[in-house]
């Protein structure tokens, strides 16, 4: 059974890697909203956060789960913008049910912010 659609008040985007160069021309990260239908509906879940130390500093991360609609074309290589910040699939999409209608999503914000 499919997740009511009210359920599903938040607004995300998904973005994907674009190649670019930074002003000495090395290689630099860029992200760029995907062609095809990049914002969605969700639900959004948030699990978990921690704060741990590492590298000489504080560390914080946040753990989300997003339910959205079935779409072939998500993938963990992918990044969601949610509230204007930059959230990494960590895990490969989960099908819910095996039936192609929804499917959540497990992202972190971040040490990796993202990227």
């Amino acid at each position: 059974m499919a997740l009511p659609a009210g359920k599903r008040n938040q607004r995300i985007t998904f973005q994907q890697r674009a190649s670019g160069s930074d002003a000495l021309g090395q290689e630099a990260v860029n992200w760029a909203d995907l062609a095809t239908q990049p914002t969605v509906w969700a639900m959004a879940k948030p699990v978990r956060g921690s704060e741990y130390f590492a590298a000489g500093q504080m560390q914080a991360r946040a753990d989300v789960v997003f339910n959205i609609r079935y779409r072939a074309d998500v993938t963990e290589l992918l990044r969601v913008l949610w509230n204007g910040e930059p959230y990494e699939i960590t895990s490969p999409p989960i099908d819910i049910n095996g039936a192609r209608v929804d499917m959540e999503l497990m992202c972190s914000k971040g040490v990796g912010d993202g990227r």
